[in-house]
Parts: structure tokens; C-alpha cells; sequence
């Protein structure tokens, strides 16, 4: 097969590989610098980020570098916010040398321009040493021009430390197997940044462990084979033997190839991977098991991760996992339709990356060059690799497709892995046999890369100029208009924390513990989540957007919980900028978000949902809060709809039920029926059930409001359930022959099972007296 680099002819004599790195790196820096003048000079000078999600690591590096770790405010608890516990402690360190304010905020920039300038030379130099040095040029070139990853660098945030670390163990890997020495440091770095890189980190683990262990299996298996299969082994052992003797003899060169630098280059194994055949047993015949032992740094290093996650929070899940997967979205799990949302996420990925959605991440039909480059690793014996960056970068695409957010923000959760995919397009390019055909191939990818480069610049400096006028400015308003010690409720709580210096409870979950879920059932069950904070705790000022994609956290409103109106708005001003539809950004950015309203909170109402809006017969003995998750869990409440995809979502709704007695009370949406257990009861004793109900959707007819009664599985009879906005109260007895124990398990269902139209109402909350 012939690389990028056709022949010997074109590899001049004076350009080593070392060479082209530097270069492709300085390549890089400067546009890196480039990117950066263009996010000032939309901001007038002003260094402003195009994510508040910036904001958040600069805040947990603060607080890290002030001695409290994990902590995102003084005093506050420990959470795990940070999407990068590596580069948290990078800035923190940076904040304990003197570094603060817009200087951290330099830093991160720097730290990720640099970043960007590293990968490109590591992502050349790996290049050179799997193709020859006009691959390392190729390969260099692409990653230092490309868009996406100099706007990941040049934001902040850890973009450019996560490419580096990902380049980095590649490169470590093809020079020190079969001996790995820095491969699992850097491995297990690379694991710490985010836990996408634990997947490329994991699956070189499994390629080290292979490389080590692979001699002392054909040692073992060699007698069992012969005794079993007899002479029909022999081949197989000695091929094994044979790539074991290979390997030992090419350790002293530290994995170089037959020519220096790459020189040769002529071929893929020519250049620096120990010529053909590079798929090779481990050194010395004897399982070296003390570096067996660091190959696993990275799964033990990941591993210690989600202990201490455990130990100091309760659960070994970040709250952006919580707060941005499939897996945790929604009060029912259902695997089917979690299903179906990851598969459509992965469709519009790849799409995205075969560019095909407007959003120019790579060329059109990259991934084809990708897919070959995959087949030229097989092809010259670099099976291994070719397992590890198809199988590693497989995984990185399914995890991220798990969330929610995976197509937001320029698909940033997959910049830093693009150097390996352009890494791979350089290498499918070779195996084209034509030369001019192959050459044509490399110039269309290349200049399709420089033609969208200046778009991602004026990209980065149009978002950052709208995070100006949001949430930079709406913290700034915070920060003189906020009495102290009252705490803000916020959507965006990276810049509303830095600037605004006030405790600030996040409604979306990253860096408050115990809100994500609530968040993610809607306005009812947020509210709640909010009304069970202690008194003291409560936020007193609510900064939120007025409509978002998000949280509906506007909703909140629906419980007088915001006020009477806003005490001041901020507009986006900036036209929408949306670069397609399937390719969403920052919600600033396409004007999605583009109102940001400021209320004094209301607390008023927070208990007046306890007591029935009317008097129940003979007294309660047990109250369930539709809404109230904590007390859902405890009553065992639960739905199940009869279609899926259905979730019974919050809501949230006030009424005066009385003279002079307003209640705010959350609920749930449900279709076909709930079940709940209620206390108290006495057997054979009748107990009264009394809903707080809501009627549905108004249909012709009465099935939807006609429900059929079990209590503990047994028939009870039919009710016709209030047909009331927003809701009534509304009673059913139990007879006492149906009541065993001291509690019931209520169920409402279909009169019908599974024949539409269903039973459609709101459940406010339930009592039982008796």
C-alpha cells in the first residue's frame, strides 16, 4: 500500500518528523491566536468565553485553589459539577499561584490554545510514525486547521488538554509497546479529564494488556494445542514464537521503524512502528507482571474517581451525567425509547461528522476515509490499533449520544476526538492506489477545512459576544442588586457564581445536589425540590430564562412563586445566528433563550397544599404529594401508561379554594392510571379516598375521566373522576372488606385495558381518612 507521501522522492532529506510536528504545532498556536482576536474584538477588547459552562470550571478551580475542592461556593456542599476533575485541579492550581479573576479566565484560554498547538504535533508525529513523514504533514496540517477543535481550544474549556491527553497516549503507545512505561500515566490522565476519555484510555488498556500477556498465553496454550490438534499447531506456534523473537529484537529501538523519524515512508508499516507486522507479543517471554500492573493505572485511576464521587456525595454519577442523560431522564425508564432517542442522537452525530448537516465539522464523506484508514491499520498488520481507535471511538459516539445535550454547543463533547478521525482520513487516503486520485482526495479534505476555519472563529466571538449580553450581564446586575447573603436560583449558574457573589441554587442540578431529577419531571416536582429546602436556604431571587429548550423553569410562575412580574428584563439584542437546524448551539446564539427575567421570590404558598381543600370525612392518616418526589418514593407511587414514551410529567397549578385560601400545589400528568400505598388503615374498616384532581384533555364523552379502582389487586368498582380546571377534590370509599392491613395499594386503570381513549388527568395528591 502506498500513504499521503507516494513515494521517497517527495520526503525532503532535511524535514524530519520531529520537524513537521513543531511546525503543524506553531501552525495551530497561531490560529489558536487567531480565533482568540476574533472573540476580542467582538467583545471590545473584553475576554469573554462563548459557554457559561466556562464560568462553572473557573468557579470549582477557585474554590479548589482556596482549599475547598468540589465545593462550588464557601461552605457549600461538595458536588460534582465539574464535567473534568483534571482540568478543575489544572486551573486550581493556576488560581493558587495568584492567578484570578479575568487572568484564570486567561488561563483557561491559553491552557486550551496550547492544548490545541500540542495535539497537532502529537497527532503529526504519530502520523509520521503509522505513515511516513508527508502523513505526519497531512495529518498535522488538518488538526491544527481545524474549526471545531480551535473553538473548543480557544473557549476555555477542556478541550484542548482532553485532544492533547488523547493524541498523546496514541503516541506514547506506538513508541514505547511492548515495554509501556508513560503510556498508562498519560492513559490514565487522559481518564481523569472526562469520561469519554476514559473509553479511548480503557481501550488502550486492553491493547497494553494484549501486547504483555499474549507470550504467556502461546507458552501455555503451545503444549495444550499440540496434545490436542497435534502438528496442525505447529504453524500457528511458531508464527506466535516468531512475533515474540521480532519484538524482543526491536525493543532497543524504543518502537522506531527501520527509518528514522519516518523517513521512509513508503508504506504504512515503513515508518516508525517497527516495519510490518507490528501486532507483536509482549517482550522476553515471561508475563511482565509489575507493568501489567501499571497498564491498569487508567481503570484504577477512573475507578478511584467514582469511589471518592460515592464517598462524599452518595453516588458515583456526576451531576451532568444525572442532569444530561437519557439513562436518568423522565420519572418511567423505559429501555426502549432510551433506545430510540440514543440511536437518532448517533444518526445525527455521524451525519454530522460525514458532513452532511451544515454544521462543517469535518468534509463530506470523512467518515469514509475514516472507515479505510481503519482497514489500512488491518492491512499492515496493525490489527491492535485498528481495534483500539475503531472500537475506542465507537464507545466515545455511544456515550455521547446517551445525552441529552449531544448535539449542543458545537458538538463539543466530540472536538477533541477529531484528531484521531483526521489522523485515520490521512491514512484511508493511502490506501487509494492512483496517486493523483489519492493527492486529489487530501486537497478537497484540506480545502474544505480552510474554508470553514474563519466560520468557527466568527463563530466563537458571536457566542461570546451573546454570553456578554446574557449571562455575564444578568450576573452583573446580581452582583449590585442582590442583597447579601440572599441566595439567586439560576439556569445558568456558571457566570451568575463568578461575578455575582451571591450562593446561588442551580435549577438544572450541575452544581446543586438532589436538583437534577426534579428538573428533569418538570416544573412541578422543581418546585417541590425547592419548597423542601430549609427555610433559611430557599432562594429569594430567581434569574431564568423566560422560554427555553430546557427546564421549564418559567413554569414556576404557575405557582405564584416568581411574583407578580420581573423586576427587571434582559433582551438579547444580536440577530439569531443558527447555523442549521439539526445543528443547534448555544441557546443565545439562535435566540432560543433570548430573555433572561429577574423576581423576587414568593413563598407565600409553600405549605398551603398539606391540608384538602375541603373537609374529609372522619380524620386523615395519610397524605401522598403528587409531585413531591421524596414522598412519591415513600407512598410507592408509580404510572403505567399504556403507551410508551408517555411520562407523566409535572405540573404545577394554583386555585383560591376557599375564602381568603390560595393553594400552590405540584402534580403529575397521567395517562391510563397510578398506583400509590396509603398508611393508617384498620382491617376491616372502610377508609375514604380523596384525590386533588385535574381534568385532562376535553373529549366527547366521559372515558377519559372514568376510572376503574383495585386496592391490593382487587376490584373495588368505577369512578368518574371531576371534570375541574385546574383541579376539584373529589372522594371514593373503600369498603372495609377489601381493607387487610394497616395500609392500602390503590390503583386506577383503564375500565378497558389497552383501548384508547384513555383515562387522562392530573393527580395533585391523595389522602386517606377514616
Amino acid at each position: 500500500m502506498t500513504t499521503p507521501s507516494t513515494d521517497r522522492r517527495t520526503d525532503h532529506p532535511g524535514v524530519t518528523g520531529r520537524t513537521v510536528a513543531l511546525c503543524s504545532g506553531a501552525l495551530a498556536a497561531l490560529l489558536g491566536a487567531g480565533f482568540v482576536a476574533v472573540s476580542l474584538a467582538y467583545n471590545h477588547g473584553s475576554l469573554v468565553p462563548p459557554l457559561d459552562d466556562v464560568y462553572i470550571h473557573l468557579q470549582y478551580a477557585r474554590q479548589f485553589g482556596d482549599g475547598e475542592p468540589l465545593r462550588y461556593q464557601p461552605g457549600a456542599p461538595i458536588t460534582t459539577g465539574a464535567s473534568s476533575l483534571l482540568w478543575m485541579a489544572l486551573l486550581g492550581a493556576a488560581h493558587a499561584v495568584g492567578f484570578d479573576g479575568r487572568w484564570l479566565l486567561a488561563v483557561a484560554v491559553v491552557g486550551g490554545v496550547a492544548g490545541v498547538a500540542a495535539t497537532a504535533a502529537l497527532t503529526s508525529a504519530a502520523a509520521t510514525r503509522l505513515g511516513g513523514r508527508a502523513a505526519g504533514v497531512w495529518a498535522g496540517l488538518l488538526t491544527a486547521l481545524c474549526g471545531p477543535l480551535l473553538w473548543g481550544g480557544a473557549s476555555g474549556m477542556e478541550v484542548g488538554l482532553l485532544a492533547a491527553l488523547t493524541s498523546g497516549t496514541l503516541l506514547a503507545y506506538l513508541r514505547e509497546r511492548p515495554r509501556f512505561r508513560w503510556t498508562p500515566v498519560v492513559a490514565a490522565l487522559l481518564a481523569l479529564t472526562r469520561p469519554e476519555g476514559f473509553l479511548i484510555a480503557g481501550a488502550f488498556v486492553v491493547a497494553m494488556l494484549w501486547t504483555l500477556l499474549r507470550p504467556a498465553w502461546v507458552r501455555v496454550a503451545h503444549p495444550l494445542l499440540v496434545a490436542r490438534t497435534g502438528p496442525s499447531s505447529e504453524p500457528f506456534v511458531r508464527r506466535a514464537r516468531s512475533c515474540e523473537r521480532e519484538r524482543g529484537d526491536g525493543e532497543g529501538r524504543d518502537g522506531e521503524g527501520t527509518a528514522p523519524d519516518g523517513e521512509g515512508g513508503a508504506g504504512l508499516g515503513g515508518a516508525g512502528t517497527g516495519g510490518a507486522g507490528t501486532d507483536r507479543a509482549g517482550a522476553g517471554g515471561a508475563a511482565p507482571w509489575g507493568r501489567v500492573a501499571l497498564v491498569a493505572l487508567p481503570v484504577v485511576a477512573f475507578a478511584g474517581q467514582l469511589l471518592l464521587f460515592r464517598v462524599l456525595t452518595g453516588t458515583s454519577q456526576a451531576n451532568g451525567v444525572l442532569a444530561k442523560s437519557w439513562l436518568h431522564t423522565g420519572f418511567l425508564h423505559q429501555p426502549l425509547e432510551i433506545a430510540d432517542h440514543v440511536q437518532r442522537n448517533v444518526a445525527a452525530i455521524l451525519a454530522s461528522l460525514a458532513g452532511l448537516s451544515g454544521q462543517d465539522v469535518l468534509a463530506p464523506l470523512a467518515l469514509v476515509l475514516v472507515v479505510l484508514g481503519l482497514a489500512a491499520l488491518v492491512a499492515h498488520g496493525e490489527r491492535i490499533l485498528a481495534v483500539v481507535l475503531g472500537g475506542g471511538l465507537t464507545l466515545v459516539v455511544l456515550a455521547v449520544a446517551t445525552l441529552t445535550t449531544a448535539m449542543w454547543q458545537d458538538l463539543r463533547y466530540l472536538q477533541p476526538f477529531l484528531p484521531l478521525l483526521l489522523l485515520l482520513v490521512v491514512l484511508g487516503a493511502g490506501l487509494v492506489p492512483h496517486r493523483a486520485v489519492r493527492g486529489g482526495l487530501l486537497v478537497v479534505v484540506l480545502l474544505f477545512t480552510v474554508a470553514a476555519t474563519p466560520a468557527w472563529a466568527v463563530r466563537l466571538g458571536q457566542q461570546a459576544s451573546a454570553m456578554r449580553e446574557g449571562p455575564v450581564g444578568v450576573a452583573q446586575w446580581i452582583a449590585g442588586n442582590v442583597p447579601p447573603g440572599e441566595a439567586v436560583a439560576v439556569n445558568d449558574v456558571g457566570a451568575a457564581a463568578w461575578f455575582g457573589g451571591h450562593r446561588t441554587v442551580d435549577l438544572v442540578g450541575l452544581t446543586t445536589n438532589g436538583m437534577a431529577a426534579p428538573s428533569l419531571n418538570g416544573a412541578g416536582t422543581l418546585y417541590e425540590a425547592l419548597r423542601a429546602l430549609p427555610e433559611p436556604e430557599r432562594p429569594r431571587w430567581f434569574a431564568v430564562f423566560d422560554r427555553w429548550g430546557g427546564v421549564p423553569v418559567a413554569d414556576l410562575g404557575r405557582a405564584g412563586l416568581l411574583g407578580a412580574e420581573p423586576v427587571i428584563t434582559f433582551a438579547l439584542t444580536a440577530p439569531a445566528r443558527p447555523v442549521s437546524p439539526s445543528a443547534p448551539q448555544t441557546c443565545q446564539i439562535d435566540r432560543s433563550c433570548d430573555r433572561v427575567s429577574i423576581w423576587r421570590a414568593d413563598w407565600s404558598a409553600a405549605d398551603s397544599a398539606r391540608a384538602p381543600d375541603l373537609p374529609v370525612p372522619g380524620r386523615v392518616v395519610d397524605h401522598l404529594n403528587v409531585g413531591d418526589m421524596a414522598d412519591e418514593a415513600a407512598h410507592g407511587w408509580t404510572t403505567d401508561p399504556p403507551v410508551l414514551g408517555v411520562q407523566p410529567d409535572s405540573a404545577l397549578d394554583r386555585a383560591t379554594v376557599a375564602p381568603g385560601r390560595l393553594v400552590a400545589d405540584s402534580g403529575r400528568h397521567v395517562v391510563g392510571g397510578e398506583t400509590f400505598t396509603l398508611g393508617g388503615t384498620v382491617p376491616g374498616r372502610p377508609v375514604t379516598l380523596t384525590g386533588r384532581i385535574g381534568a385532562g384533555p376535553a373529549l366527547p364523552g366521559e372515558r377519559t375521566r372514568v376510572v376503574a379502582v383495585d386496592v391490593d389487586g382487587r376490584p373495588a368498582g368505577e369512578w368518574t373522576l371531576p371534570d375541574a380546571q385546574p383541579w376539584a377534590q373529589a372522594s371514593f370509599t373503600v369498603p372495609g372488606a377489601l381493607v387487610t392491613g394497616d395500609r392500602v395499594t390503590v390503583t386506577t386503570r383503564p375500565v378497558a385495558p389497552l383501548l384508547a381513549p384513555y383515562p387522562d388527568y392530573r393527580s395533585y395528591g391523595w389522602w386517606a381518612s377514616r
